[in-house]
C-alpha cells in the first residue's frame, strides 16, 4: 500500500491560465495525463497594469467576471486550482545572499534584507519564491508586487476556487521539457514580454523575466541581446560548457525568426521548438497554444 499516497491530498486536476486578453481553464484526467476540457473566457478590456516589479494592479471585477462565465460552463466546479499568470507579471534577479541559513523563514528573511538595496518598493511588499545557487552565494529570486495576488485569489475564493500554486507561464511550461541530465534552455518569447530558463540536470539555475519594447525591431535586438547574455552566463558563470538543448515557444513570428538565426550561429546550440502531442492537448478553437500548454505543464507535474 502506498501509505503516502493515502495520507496526502491528491494534487488539482484543475487550472486557470490568464493573459490580457483572456481567462483560460484546463482540466486533466487523473491517471491518464490528458487534457479533457479547456474553456476560454474573452476579456475585451484592459484590467491589469505592469509596473518595475511585475504586476502593480488588477481590475478585481472584470477578472471576477471572466471567472463567473467560465464556472457556469462546467458540470463540475473545481474547489481547489492552480494559477498560471502572464510572465510580465513577475520579475527575476541574482542577489549575492552569502550562506542561507538552514531554516527556509529565515534564509527568506536575509533574501529580503538584501533585496533592501535592489528593489524599488518595500521588500516585505512583494510575493518571492528563491532558489540558492553555487557555493558562490548567488540566490535566483523570482517575485512580484503581493497585493495583486492577494487580490486574484480574494476573487477566486469568492467565486469557491482556493488557489494552489501560483507560477509564470514560462516556468509551468518547463514541465513539459524532455528529461535530460545535460544543460537546456527554453526561451518563451511573447508580444509583450520575454522569459528564459536555463536548467541544469533538471533544475532551474537561471531565470530572466523581460518587458519588450512595442517596435518589432527593438524588441528583435532586444532579445539577442538577452539570449546572448544567457548563453554567456550559462558557459562562463554556470560552468555549462556542453551541447546546450534549446525549445522555443513563441508568439510572433518575427522573434521566432530572429531567435533561430541567433541560435544557428551559435556553437553547440541545438534549436527546437517546444511541441505538445494533440493526443495530450488537443487544440481548441480560440485558445492559443501557449495557453492550453501551460495549464497542462503546471497539472502534469503533480499528476506524475
Amino acid at each position: 500500500m502506498n501509505w503516502k499516497a493515502l495520507l496526502t491530498s491528491p494534487p488539482p486536476v484543475d487550472a486557470f491560465a490568464l493573459d490580457d486578453q483572456a481567462l483560460v481553464f484546463g482540466r486533466v484526467a487523473r491517471g491518464s495525463r490528458a487534457m479533457v476540457r479547456l474553456e476560454k473566457s474573452v476579456i475585451s478590456t484592459s484590467w491589469y497594469q505592469i509596473g518595475p516589479v511585475g504586476v502593480l494592479a488588477v481590475e478585481h471585477q472584470v477578472l471576477g467576471d471572466a471567472l463567473a462565465t467560465v464556472l457556469k460552463r462546467l458540470d463540475r466546479r473545481p474547489s481547489r486550482a492552480h494559477l498560471v499568470v502572464p510572465n510580465e507579471w513577475v520579475r527575476s534577479i541574482v542577489v549575492d545572499a552569502g550562506e542561507l541559513p538552514r531554516r527556509r523563514e529565515d534564509a527568506e528573511d536575509l533574501v529580503r534584507w538584501r533585496l533592501k538595496k535592489v528593489l524599488p518598493c518595500r521588500p516585505e511588499d512583494v510575493r518571492l519564491d528563491f532558489i540558492p545557487g553555487a557555493a558562490n552565494g548567488n540566490v535566483l529570486v523570482v517575485l512580484t508586487l503581493d497585493r495583486p495576488l492577494q487580490v486574484v485569489e480574494e476573487v477566486f475564493a469568492r467565486a469557491g476556487v482556493i488557489l494552489g500554486q501560483i507560477e509564470p507561464r514560462a516556468l509551468a511550461l518547463t514541465a513539459l521539457l524532455p528529461a535530460s541530465t545535460g544543460p537546456s534552455m527554453l526561451a518563451t518569447v511573447e508580444e509583450r514580454a520575454l522569459a528564459l530558463v536555463l536548467l541544469a540536470g533538471g533544475r532551474v539555475s537561471l531565470i530572466r523575466h523581460k518587458p519588450l519594447p512595442a517596435d518589432v525591431a527593438r524588441a528583435e535586438a532586444f532579445v539577442i541581446r538577452e539570449l546572448s547574455r544567457t548563453l554567456h552566463h550559462a558557459r562562463e558563470r554556470e560552468g555549462l560548457a556542453g551541447p546546450l538543448l534549446m525549445r522555443v515557444a513563441a508568439t510572433v513570428p518575427a522573434l521566432a525568426e530572429a531567435v533561430r538565426a541567433w541560435a544557428a550561429e551559435q556553437d553547440r546550440v541545438e534549436l527546437f521548438r517546444l511541441e505538445v502531442g494533440d493526443e495530450l492537448v488537443a487544440p481548441v478553437a480560440g485558445v492559443a497554444p501557449l495557453q492550453a500548454w501551460s495549464l497542462y505543464g503546471t497539472l502534469a507535474e503533480g499528476q506524475q
